[in-house]
């Protein structure tokens, strides 16, 4: 069986780099305090691809979290952030005369930050479908192909942020998005970025199974517009955050000393040589006091995520 990416459909393809359920397991259980073993199943490695057709990063084979993985993440407080970049920037896009969609819609902050009150999230976690309930927000127990069959060119805007590195087929998500919004409306995505620091920050345990299963750059992004027949009406970094800054000071410094060093860098995702832990620990206070020079807008490089919106044509 021939692998193949999940957004082009193609064959052309490059390995990255593989990695053990077995060490995933493992760092997801040192940060959850929870054996996750049994979201893998029988699987014992999972390749890193790279589509050279839609520069599509995705991880094979596809494994998804269940409900109870993120349960046990909801337990942190920055899992579900009441304020984000994305939801500014979105909501300029939003007219209060605007039917809005949410795919992945947690506990509806987003619906709180936007002119339109005909709002409707889909979201599958009952815990946070009770939070918006309280705050009296429209919140369907429903998947975006679900959703789709019933409500078939009924919103002014579709959006979903941090959900599609998540889904196992972006195609099917994509297009049963499209499906829900009208000619001429907006689809507007919210995804970490590829392009980021993110990208080579090791360890980075949230940014790999069953957690995320793709990685998306402003390459692949503009690749969607380009298979669906869209038009592109930007693809939008954030600013680094605050929240962020000193993982991204942290990383820079790690990657300085490996250079300064002459070492080799070592695996992408997950590294356990010795010598990474230690130069990690000097990171970790070099990027402390790297932090201090993060106060001007002006020095700030790309953040955490970006944000492409498309109209339906």
């Amino acid at each position: 069986m021939k692998i193949t990416c999940p957004l082009s459909n193609s064959t052309n393809l490059s390995l990255i780099e593989e990695v053990s359920t077995k060490d995933l397991n493992k760092k997801y259980q040192k940060m959850l305090g929870a054996d996750i073993s049994e979201e893998f199943g029988q699987t014992e490695k999972i390749g890193f691809y790279q589509c050279l057709d839609s520069d599509l990063r995705f991880f094979y084979p596809t494994i998804t979290a269940s409900e109870s993985f993120y349960e046990k993440l909801q337990k942190f407080d920055w899992y579900y952030l009441d304020e984000k970049e994305e939801y500014n920037y979105a909501s300029q896009y939003i007219k209060s005369s605007h039917s809005v969609l949410e795919i992945g819609s947690g506990k509806g902050a987003f619906a709180q930050k936007i002119a339109s009150q005909n709002y409707v999230g889909l979201e599958f976690s009952q815990t946070a479908m009770e939070l918006a309930k309280q705050n009296k927000i429209t919140i369907l127990n429903q998947s975006i192909q679900q959703h789709s069959v019933d409500f078939p060119e009924t919103y002014d805007v579709v959006c979903a942020f941090q959900v599609l590195e998540h889904i196992s087929d972006p195609n099917s998500f994509i297009d049963t998005s499209l499906k829900c919004l009208k000619p001429g409306g907006l689809l507007i995505y919210s995804v970490p970025s590829a392009d980021s620091f993110i990208s080579l920050a090791k360890n980075n345990i949230l940014n790999m199974p069953p957690h995320h299963v793709t990685w998306w750059s402003d390459k692949s992004l503009e690749y969607i517009g380009q298979k669906y027949n869209l038009k592109i009406i930007e693809v939008h970094h954030e600013k680094l955050s605050n929240l962020h800054k000193q993982w991204y000071a942290s990383t820079l410094a790690s990657i300085s000393l490996y250079e300064l060093l002459n070492i080799s860098q070592g695996n992408l995702l997950i590294e356990k040589r010795l010598i990474h832990k230690i130069l990690s620990k000097l990171a970790s206070l070099i990027g402390r006091m790297l932090t201090l020079g993060l106060k001007d807008d002006r020095i700030l490089p790309f953040g955490h995520s970006v944000t492409g919106v498309y109209q339906k044509l």
